[in-house]
């Protein structure tokens, strides 16, 4: 999980972090799911998009600067994956930041 955090922002592969781990790809991927319930690639996944949602609410990085920064350099893909797993486009959650002048009232 520690190499997931270090390298999120890069490009990342299940043999690398098997590797790095010391163990086969097979092995780390039923290892990996027995310990968190998920696999390798739903967990990379979830928190480039926990990452990017942060991104998108606390900073004014720019929507390409925030996809590139979770490691995914290609802005039609970083929408498609922000809505998929987010349930909005970029520009969208940012917008409903609290504090953002077209934020709702609450």
């Amino acid at each position: 999980m520690a190499l997931i955090e270090a390298r999120l922002g890069k490009p990342l592969t299940v043999p690398d972090i098997a590797a790095a781990a010391g163990a086969s790809h097979n092995h780390l991927t039923r290892l990996f799911r027995a310990a968190t319930g998920e696999t390798v690639v739903g967990c990379i996944r979830a928190r480039r998009m926990e990452r990017a949602r942060h991104f998108l609410q606390a900073t004014t990085l720019s929507v390409p600067a925030v996809a590139a920064s979770v490691g995914i350099p290609d802005l039609q893909a970083f929408n498609k994956a922000c809505r998929r797993a987010l349930g909005a486009f970029p520009r969208s959650i940012r917008a409903a930041r609290p504090g953002s002048p077209t934020s709702p009232a609450r």
